[in-house]
């Protein structure tokens, strides 16, 4: 299972890098002032320092930069008005399978036959869709996401369709078929 790298995480490790390499910094210079050992704190620090300059650059060279897109307040805590039930799961199955299996795959890891075309690629519905709220996802179905190839579907399938893939998206991510 892979994770997707943003370049807010690569400079979140870099900071982490950096704070890591000035606290052996002033330890090494805490050290060669009381008792002139200092060479295990620098190599530390030089270590750390290094390590937090290329967590930069790979945060502003190598990252994707996928622009984010603020979802509506409204929107993240809309409710979900379809029934918990096997026949609305397996309506969103059905419209899961027509619709958006071409670029996630049918188990939703973003691994479907266009996938390796796109760019960036589908994200991993599994990992994905438990870090949100079922508003916002039915928001990114709805209107798109930008940056990525995802389409607006809000013109070609009913709120209550989007509502059935949102159902069927939340129990493939809790593991089931």
């Amino acid at each position: 299972m892979t994770f997707p790298v943003s370049r807010q995480g690569m400079e979140q490790l870099a900071l982490l890098l950096i704070i890591g390499a000035a606290f052996f910094a002033a330890t090494a210079f805490w050290r060669w002032y009381r008792h002139r050992l200092w060479r295990r704190s620098s190599v530390s620090a030089g270590v750390l320092g290094g390590a937090g300059a290329l967590a930069l650059l790979l945060a502003y060279t190598v990252a994707p930069n996928i622009p984010t897109q603020p979802v509506p307040f409204t929107a993240r805590f809309a409710q979900d008005p379809v029934p918990d039930t096997p026949a609305s799961v397996d309506a969103g199955r059905a419209l899961f399978q027509q619709n958006c299996v071409v670029c996630h795959g049918t188990r939703g890891l973003g691994d479907g036959p266009a996938a390796f075309t796109l760019n960036p690629r589908p994200f991993n519905l599994v990992v994905h869709v438990p870090q949100h709220a079922t508003g916002e996802i039915h928001y990114w179905i709805s209107e798109g996401v930008a940056g990525t190839q995802m389409p607006a579907w809000k013109e070609t399938l009913t709120d209550t369709q989007r509502w059935q893939i949102v159902r069927f998206l939340n129990v493939l991510a809790a593991g089931g078929s």
